[in-house]
């Protein structure tokens, strides 16, 4: 068995479990059960769980564990002598006096329970919830347990199990990983309930590193995380005497496990696919680490990127400037009079601020809680403590805000208090309203001119259309620098061919350098350009609202005298056709970071279609409009051609036909039919190309007429699909990771869109390692059979350099 990202499936070698076994269902005192090679084992009442004698992956020693008995993947929810192995067959587990004791051939103790009370009669029990018990048989409540291993947790939280402190017993039940597949000594990572100022669970490494901070709790979930799956029932508990959170589930096995690389999983069986189906994972991006934009930095899920809360500024502008460099975080944009200054500003819908240092009351008004931050200068922020109904109980901050997150589903109001003229106040509010909006009627009026003196070089109703639609849309989000016309000039030196890096349907893209050392990337749209307007108009209305690390970040335009610009961050490693095609630069690219290349392709995918606030279809996905930054990952560019839809709007049809040849869908080449399945087709289309290093277009085979699709169909149905791999990468380590890569690819590739995933399958799929649906034949399978010229009366235009192409046919 493999150990996976969807959650600490052990590699493990069951000695136990291959061979004769004799189960019990308790050991009562003296009695003992013992490994070798009539394997004895501890089985629960309804036969779900199982303790005896294992050997982890690839190592000889052998440890007590408890593991889920009736499913096939041997999966290890607990461990007795994590630090203490036998090195033998030979150990035995009894019942002595008041504990269990593990004892070796040679008779010393590898561990042992710390039952110390006098019982009549002990017996130790192995229960239904997966919970090893040492209880007195005689005992009239059967729950008065002397000693359960529900209090001294591994890495895996069963349902029933507290995580949290018996503030009376000093017990703290907290997860701690594996040191690795091999190896279940402890590792370096734990999860457990911290319970300075209000309680909340962390990740720390090294018991002191924190990683990951789930938030507070709020009377329905824990501030930071999404809404928990409606199958679980969960309790957060706190009093005098505990503090613990817990959960219960079905009759469905399920578990939630701190992985050995320092990962909170929560992972369900499924009886159909006879694997474990991955629920969620923290963290999860940028924004889940802990406090990564700083003291009173805000991170938002939608681009990954850090902002300080209003009425704040950056610490370190320079630092900041750089984008990955937050970890000053903001201060005061200036002095704050305690007296007069009184203002806050609600933050809806975010992860709370760490709580370690936070004042509480469950029982205030959120009125009352503001008059009790008010009276004290050092009172930063208040919330609420529920949620529920109207909301109740009071939360201060003191100091600096830390951790904030910005959620895109359900979180908490936050109000953060500020001076009166940074936003806290009306007449900052409206002083910033009218500022933004005297910004954006600028930008509008700016560019309605430029264009309207174009009318001249194109159709004016075309023009018309492209004013009117920048003022309909346009607001203070989508505004965008304008930068001045010999200001570009110089950065490109007046675009001399030695700065041209390429030249695409838009028109050519210079590399220039500004004053302050920061490089970009100029499209000059082409005068000789018809479709360039429509381009222009596309990135500037949606580029600009559409932030995300996997999306090329569009820096401003220009647009004076005769000239329209697009001016993008520089990618220095240019776009993904220069490795995978290029005999010379493919060797770069090993199959861990062309894996890592096609995750990110997919996660950007994954926002355009379902997380940005546009529901964007891209239309033009294809090599050479992934750009690469210094670090190889990939940031999907180009957004001319992109369509954005409403939220109830699944598809749309034109007459006017664009992308590139060998990636557009068959509904969409011939009927002109597309939705966000259209781009799922041309990523499935790249993901083959990625792993091949072919074209799918101009692909030739000595034996038949298919293009790549069709034949890594044919592979893949002979079962040699791992012959369209790139020859420089094949490794028998990554045959699963490759194999499942192009299984992935040709579901994408499917004829019919209604059977091809879409891209949050897609993302999950690459993370986890559940079972896949067999794949149907791919469209355009016959391609070279059937050109495209013949399947209908089109009529085709093309760029300069056929790159990218317009299809027009009338209906």
């Amino acid at each position: 068995m493999i150990a996976t990202s969807s959650g600490v499936v052990i590699l493990w070698s069951l000695m136990s479990l291959f061979i004769t076994c004799i189960a019990l269902d308790t050991i009562p005192l003296g009695k003992s059960i013992r490994d070798g090679t009539i394997s004895e084992t501890l089985v629960s009442a309804n036969g779900d769980f199982e303790l005896g004698f294992f050997s982890p992956g690839n190592s000889g020693r052998r440890y007590v564990g408890i593991w889920f008995k009736k499913i096939p993947v041997p999966t290890v929810v607990w461990v007795a002598n994590r630090e203490d192995p036998l090195v033998d067959s030979s150990g035995v587990l009894q019942l002595n006096n008041n504990s269990l004791v593990l004892y070796s051939s040679t008779r010393h103790v590898l561990w042992y329970s710390n039952s110390t009370i006098k019982m009549q009669n002990p017996v130790a029990q192995l229960l239904d919830s997966g919970n090893l018990v040492v209880r007195d048989e005689d005992e009239n409540n059967p729950d008065n347990f002397l000693w359960q291993s529900f209090d001294y947790p591994c890495d895996t939280l069963l349902p029933g199990m507290k995580l949290g402190r018996d503030l009376v017993t000093g017990i703290d039940r907290f997860l701690t990983s594996w040191k690795s597949s091999d190896d279940p000594s402890p590792g370096s990572y734990t999860y457990q309930m911290d319970s300075h100022g209000y309680p909340q669970p962390f990740v720390f490494r090294d018991n002191s590193v924190e990683l990951f901070r789930d938030g507070p709790w709020n009377g329905v979930w824990f501030s930071g995380t999404a809404m928990l799956p409606d199958d679980s029932l969960v309790e957060f508990v706190l009093n005098n005497k505990e503090m613990y959170y817990t959960y219960e589930m079905g009759n469905i096995p399920t578990r939630r496990t701190l992985t050995i690389d320092g990962n909170i999983q929560r992972l369900n069986w499924n009886d159909d696919t006879k694997s474990w189906t991955l629920l969620y994972t923290k963290p999860n991006d940028k924004c889940d680490s802990f406090a990564p934009c700083g003291s009173f930095g805000i991170c938002s899920v939608t681009n990954l990127e850090c902002e300080c809360l209003k009425g704040f500024v950056p610490k370190s502008l320079t630092d900041w400037n750089e984008r990955e460099q937050y970890r000053d975080g903001c201060v005061r944009n200036g002095p704050f009079n305690c007296s007069i200054d009184n203002g806050f500003i609600k933050y809806p819908n975010v992860k709370l601020p760490d709580t370690r240092s936070c004042w509480y009351n469950t029982t205030m008004t959120l009125k009352e809680c503001k008059n009790k931050c008010l009276q004290n200068c050092s009172c930063t922020a208040y919330a609420n403590v529920n949620v529920k109904d109207k909301g109740s109980g009071c939360l201060l901050w003191f100091g600096a805000l830390l951790d904030v997150k910005d959620l895109t589903g359900p979180g908490q109001d936050l109000f953060v208090r500020v001076s009166s003229d940074s936003g806290g106040g009306k007449k900052g509010v409206w002083m910033g309203v009218g500022s933004s909006l005297s910004g954006v009627l600028l930008i509008c009026g700016a560019t309605i001119f430029v264009l309207r003196q174009k009318r001249r070089k194109g159709s004016q109703y075309e023009i018309k259309k492209v004013e009117e639609s920048i003022i309909s849309n346009n607001d203070k989000e989508s505004e965008l620098p304008i930068f001045a016309l010999n200001v570009v000039e110089q950065a490109t030196s007046y675009f001399s061919d030695s700065n041209k890096l390429g030249e695409g349907g838009f028109g050519p893209v210079y590399k220039g350098l500004l004053n302050n050392g920061v490089e970009i990337a100029v499209k000059r749209l082409s005068r000789d350009s018809r479709q360039g307007l429509e381009e222009f108009k596309n990135e500037v209305l949606f580029i600009a609202r559409l932030q995300h690390r996997n999306l090329v970040r569009l820096v401003g335009c220009c647009i004076e005298a005769e000239e329209r610009m697009l001016i993008y961050e520089y990618m220095p490693n240019k776009s993904l056709d220069r490795f995978i095609f290029d005999e010379m630069c493919r060797s770069i690219l090993d199959w861990t970071t062309r894996l890592e290349i096609i995750k990110g392709i997919a996660r950007g995918l994954l926002y355009l279609h379902e997380d940005s606030r546009l529901k964007i279809v891209h239309r033009d996905l294809k090599a050479s409009n992934i750009l690469l930054d210094s670090e190889m990952h990939p940031r999907i560019s180009d957004f001319g051609l992109a369509r954005c839809f409403d939220a109830n709007e699944h598809e749309a049809m034109t007459t006017r036909v664009v992308g590139t040849y060998g990636y557009m869908p068959p509904e969409y080449t011939i009927d002109g039919v597309f939705s966000v399945k259209s781009d799922v087709y041309s990523f499935g289309v790249l993901v083959l190309e990625i792993l091949s290093g072919k074209k799918n277009r101009g692909f030739l085979h000595a034996d038949h007429q298919h293009n790549l699709l069709g034949h890594t169909w044919k592979l893949f149905k002979d079962g040699n699909s791992l012959d369209i791999v790139e020859p420089s990468m094949k490794n028998p380590s990554y045959e699963f990771e490759m194999q499942r890569s192009i299984h992935l690819g040709l579901l994408c590739v499917q004829q019919y869109p209604e059977d091809r995933p879409t891209m949050s399958f897609v993302n999950a799929m690459l993370c986890g390692d559940s079972i896949l649906p067999e794949p149907k034949e791919p469209g355009f399978y016959f391609q070279r059979n059937m050109p495209l010229h013949s399947l209908s009366n089109n009529t085709h235009s093309t760029s300069n350099n056929e790159i990218t192409v317009t299809l027009i046919s009338g209906r």
